[in-house]
Parts: C-alpha cells; sequence; structure tokens
C-alpha cells in the first residue's frame, strides 16, 4: 500500500497465491484512490514475462480517470505460459495536468483598417484615349470602270493633288472589297505619318468587314510594330459588336505589355455593359496569371458596382493564381507578380468575407515559400495574438513493483487444477525439477491468512542474498486432509517430486505448521529415533531470543507426517514435524535467520 496522504494512493487488495495454471482464474486487483477534490488521471503500464495479460482497459492504458474521492478497481488476469516462474511488472503514474499561458496565433473576426482602395488603384488598368473610326469615312460609291481611268494619271498629277486622288482611290478599292490593292496604295502617300495612320484606318475598316482576311494579311507584314499596333486597334474595334471576336484578335499580340493594356480596355468596356460577358470572355484566357490580374481589374468594377459578383470574382482569381504557382519554374520576376496579386486577392477576400474564409484560403496554397511569406505579410490583416491557456502532462511515477510467481502450464491434471484452486502453490525450483537444495517447508495447514508471502519472500531472500537454495511446498488443507484431499496430496507429491534418488545429499523436509502466540517466539522439533542434534544446534545459535522444544509426543508423528514419510524415499529425504509460534510471523528476520540456520 502506497503512502494514503499523496494525492493518488493505492493498495493490492487480490493477488494470486496460488501456483499459477492456464485453467484457473489468477487474478490481481489494484485499488487507485483519489485523495483529490478534483478529477484526477493515472497511467498504469504493465509487462508480463512467461505471463500473458488481460485486462478490461481497452483505450484506457494511457489515462484513466478517476473522481474526488473514488476508489478504482483495475482488475487484471494472469495466464501463464511455460513451467518455472512468470514475472509481472507494474508502473503506476499520476498524471498532473498543468496550465499554462503561452502566445498563439489566432484568427480575426473582422478586419482592424480597410485596405481595398488602396489595392484596387494598384489594378485600374489603362487610361489610354482610343479614337473609334466610322467606316463610312472610308467607304465611297465608286465603279471599278472609274477606278481604272484615275489611277494611270497619278503619275501625271502634282503631288498634292496625287495624294487627294490616292485617297479616294484606296477607298474605292476598299469599298469593292480589294483589301490589298487598297493598302498598295497607300504606301504611295507623300507624308510617312499620313501614310501609316491612312494604312492602319483603312485595315480597321476592312477588318469590321472581313476580320479573318485581314488577320491573314496583317499576319504577312514585316514591320512588326506595325503588326502588334493594328491588332490591338482591329481587337478594340469589335468590342461593340462581338466582344469574344474582341478577344481572340487581342490574344494575337506578342508585346505582353501591349496585349495586357488591350485586354484591360476591352473586358473594361464590356464589363460596363455586360459584366457576365466579360466574365466569360477572361475564361478563354490561358495563361493563367494574366487571366487572375485581369480579374482583379474587373474586380474594382465590381466592387464600385456588385460586391457579390465580386466574391465570384476573387474566387476565380485564386483558382487561376493555384495553377500559376504550380507551373512556376524559376522565374524570379513571375514569381513575384503571383506573390503580389495572390497577396492582395487574400487581403480583398479578408475584407469582403472574412478572415476566417481568407485563412482558409492561404492553409490551402501549396507552396511552402508563399505560404509563409502571405502569413507573415497579411498577418496584422487576418492574424492577431493573444493569450491562451493550455495543459500539459507530466507524470510522477506513484510505485514500480515486480512480481514472481510459480506458474505450471504442461500436464494439467484434475489433481493439479483442484491443488491451485485451494490455494495450493510450489518454489519454482521444483516445478523446474531442479532439487538443488537440502532443506523443504512443507506448510500443510490452514489458517485464516495466507502463509503463501511469507514463505516465498524467504525462499527468495535466500536466493538473491545468500546465493543459496531451499523448496517449498504449500497445500492448505480445507478438509483435514480426508480420504479425498490425502489422494490429491499423493499424486501431486508424485508428480513433481521426481527423480529424488539422484540427489547428492540427505534433503530435510520440515512439516511446518504455525500455532498461536506464546509470549515469546518457540521452535517445537519432534524428537526423531536418530536424534536431532545437528538441527537442535544450529537452532540454539538463536541463543535466548527464541525457546526451543523437542517434543516426543503432542507434536510427533501424525497422518501428514505419516503420509510424506511414505511419499519419499527414506534413503535421501528426512522428514521432520516443526512448529513456530505465530511470533515468527510477526518477525520476519527472525524467521529469517531461523531459516537460514536450517540451511
Amino acid at each position: 500500500m502506497s503512502d494514503p496522504s499523496q494525492i493518488i494512493s493505492y493498495s493490492i487488495t487480490r493477488f494470486p497465491q496460488n501456483l499459477l495454471i492456464p485453467d484457473v482464474d489468477n487474478d490481481v486487483t489494484i485499488q487507485v484512490m483519489s485523495n483529490s477534490d478534483k478529477i484526477e488521471y493515472i497511467r498504469l503500464s504493465f509487462e508480463g514475462e512467461q505471463l500473458n495479460i488481460s485486462h478490461d482497459l481497452e483505450g484506457l492504458t494511457d489515462k484513466i480517470e478517476i473522481n474526488p474521492g473514488e476508489a478504482k478497481n483495475i482488475d487484471l488476469k494472469l495466464i501463464p505460459v511455460s513451467d518455472g516462474f512468470g514475472k509481472l511488472s507494474l508502473n503506476l503514474y499520476w498524471l498532473k495536468i498543468i496550465e499554462y499561458s503561452v502566445k498563439v496565433k489566432k484568427v480575426r473576426e473582422k478586419i482592424v483598417k480597410s485596405k481595398i482602395n488602396e489595392i484596387f488603384k494598384k489594378y485600374e488598368g489603362t487610361s489610354e484615349s482610343i479614337e473609334v473610326i466610322n467606316p463610312n469615312e472610308y467607304l465611297i460609291k465608286i465603279s471599278r470602270k472609274e477606278i481604272r481611268q484615275i489611277e494611270p494619271q497619278l503619275e501625271q498629277l502634282p503631288s498634292k493633288e496625287k495624294d487627294i486622288q490616292i485617297i479616294k482611290l484606296a477607298k474605292g478599292y476598299l469599298s469593292n472589297n480589294e483589301l490589298q490593292k487598297s493598302l498598295d496604295l497607300a504606301l504611295k502617300l507623300s507624308s510617312s505619318k499620313e501614310r501609316e495612320d491612312f494604312y492602319c484606318k483603312l485595315t480597321r475598316v476592312y477588318a469590321l468587314k472581313d476580320t479573318e482576311n485581314t488577320l491573314e494579311i496583317i499576319k504577312n507584314l514585316t514591320d512588326d510594330k506595325l503588326k502588334q499596333t493594328l491588332l490591338k486597334h482591329i481587337a478594340i474595334d469589335q468590342i461593340s459588336n462581338n466582344p469574344e471576336q474582341a478577344i481572340r484578335v487581342a490574344k494575337l499580340i506578342l508585346d505582353d505589355d501591349l496585349k495586357e493594356t488591350t485586354f484591360t480596355y476591352i473586358l473594361t468596356q464590356v464589363f460596363k455593359s455586360d459584366s457576365k460577358r466579360a466574365l466569360n470572355s477572361v475564361k478563354t484566357i490561358d495563361d493563367g496569371f494574366l487571366k487572375a490580374k485581369l480579374l482583379l481589374q474587373l474586380g474594382k468594377l465590381a466592387f464600385e458596382k456588385n460586391k457579390s459578383e465580386l466574391k465570384s470574382i476573387i474566387s476565380q482569381i485564386n483558382e487561376n493564381l493555384k495553377l500559376s504557382l504550380d507551373k512556376i519554374d524559376g522565374d524570379k520576376k513571375l514569381r513575384k507578380k503571383i506573390y503580389s496579386l495572390l497577396k492582395d486577392s487574400i487581403n480583398i477576400i479578408a475584407e469582403i468575407e472574412n478572415p476566417k474564409i481568407a485563412d482558409s484560403v492561404i492553409e490551402h496554397i501549396k507552396n511552402p515559400e508563399f505560404k509563409e511569406k502571405i502569413e507573415k505579410d497579411l498577418f496584422d490583416t487576418i492574424y492577431e495574438t493573444v493569450d491562451e491557456i493550455k495543459t500539459k502532462i507530466e507524470q510522477e511515477l506513484i510505485s514500480s513493483q515486480y512480481f514472481l510467481f510459480n506458474t505450471y502450464t504442461s500436464s494439467i491434471t484434475n489433481e493439479i487444477i483442484n491443488f491451485s484452486q485451494i490455494g495450493g502453490n510450489i518454489s519454482n525450483n521444483i516445478l523446474a525439477h531442479t532439487f538443488d537444495f537440502n532443506v523443504a517447508l512443507f506448510s500443510l495447514f490452514s489458517f485464516n491468512f495466507s502463509i503463501f508471502p511469507l514463505i516465498d519472500r524467504v525462499y527468495n531472500d535466500v536466493k538473491f542474498d545468500l546465493k543459496k537454495s531451499i523448496g517449498y511446498y504449500i497445500f492448505p488443507s480445507k478438509s483435514n486432509y480426508d480420504d479425498q484431499e490425502l489422494i490429491i496430496l499423493k499424486r501431486i507429491l508424485s508428480h513433481f517430486f521426481k527423480n529424488l534418488d539422484r540427489l547428492s545429499g540427505q534433503m530435510l523436509i520440515f512439516n511446518l505448521d504455525f500455532i498461536p502466540y506464546l509470549g515469546k517466539p518457540t521452535i517445537i522439533v519432534s524428537s526423531e529415533p536418530n536424534g536431532n542434534d545437528i538441527l537442535t544446534s544450529k537452532i540454539k545459535k538463536l541463543g535466548d531470543k527464541v525457546n526451543l522444544t523437542i517434543d516426543d509426543s503432542l507434536f510427533k508423528g501424525g497422518k501428514i507426517f505419516d503420509t510424506l514419510s511414505e511419499s519419499f524415499p527414506l534413503n535421501k529425504c528426512k522428514v521432520i514435524n516443526l512448529i513456530l509460534s505465530y511470533e515468527f510471523i510477526n518477525d520476519y528476520n527472525l524467521f529469517k535467520a531461523f531459516v537460514e540456520l536450517l540451511i
């Protein structure tokens, strides 16, 4: 039993005193008591050597709860797996719950300072003014015959007059669907500025009528700058009639900055009249990063017009950025752009939704570098630091013990089962047929207590302290050795005490009994025909600590004495009746000293 003044105390209330065999219940009960005014927790660890252990603690071995003042029973069943001995090791811990305060990151309920207007300023798009072209200014009514009459006279005209006629003829060819001839004439204008401007306007007008053929002509141009300018204007000219066509043409622009500004202008104009159509047009753009940036530019318009639409836009932005992140391969400039865009979109989410949703978006970022940096940069927007009470468990060892049991698993008979059930026990050296001793203690009588702990303790102390051996055999009679018990006694003896003729010396078998207190430790030894001189001389070494009596009447012979004498070879074993008063039970050191003298 542990100290009951402790928060957790315990005692072992049931412990097998019998020989452990597989066919009987070998129960151990540990009663753990709480002396606390609150719920406490314990942990029990146990291990068996040559023993299997069954228990009802499924899922509870790590933490067992005990209420204030509760006494909790923990039951174990021991199942031996070999002959000789089994070992049960028990460790009982009190789990101390310690509270402590830590600074933790917590998602805010709402943002403290709005940054959405500041963010959208970065994505306002182009403010470029685009000249709207009027096709009617470039389409005239003139026949091919009239064109053929005027064109041969061009070279004879003065420069100024010639330019006027070139413009007229170019418009004539354009009106008759002959774009290439119209463009060829435009290149004959005297002024280079007028030449390029007129060339572009002719192309733009025809593209409104026949976009595909116009694009084929542009594709063959060698002047890249002119080519990109034409694509930009043709794309913008398509906005009112065919926004999808406008996006398709803008995709042909090779210059990234020009392409972005063109897309921005187109989508902004379409969004003002048909936001759904603009958003559907964005979906057709393959570049995930560009798509996300354009969406954010439209997001500014949505923020001013329809905030619910803005939520959908921001959701699309994040999906496109995730795809873009997967394709990054060492491009530091692109990585920086994507990071900035992703950070801004998450910041917007925190404002138009709430910080918890923004935190969820961050949690799903696969790129650890981006995730860590965004958490840091947006910390003050999305998170806050708070004091949080946490608990930790420290375990304090209450008890660490091991117990040795005598075990037997082979050749189990009905007599062995009965023997074990009434508390019979045998030292493990006998079970292992190791007769390396010359003194055996036989306790064959019943008491209102178990004699096993006393005898087993002295057995182990002699073994570990003196490096010597004794044997013991315990069979507490329940019916004063009637015929049935005598049969069990004889069969058990014959079963375990075999090959005694191989003993190197004589074995003294003490038929041990205890009698009530006599006021002083008393030893009674029955007289023997051959005398007890050697034995009495050993006992007298205890001096006046004990009274010694050699009995020749009351404690001599008897049914048990006769049975034991018949069960062992007389030339190898000598049976002696030995009676001790209860004082020996209460004074273990005296009992141990006495047994050591017998060896």
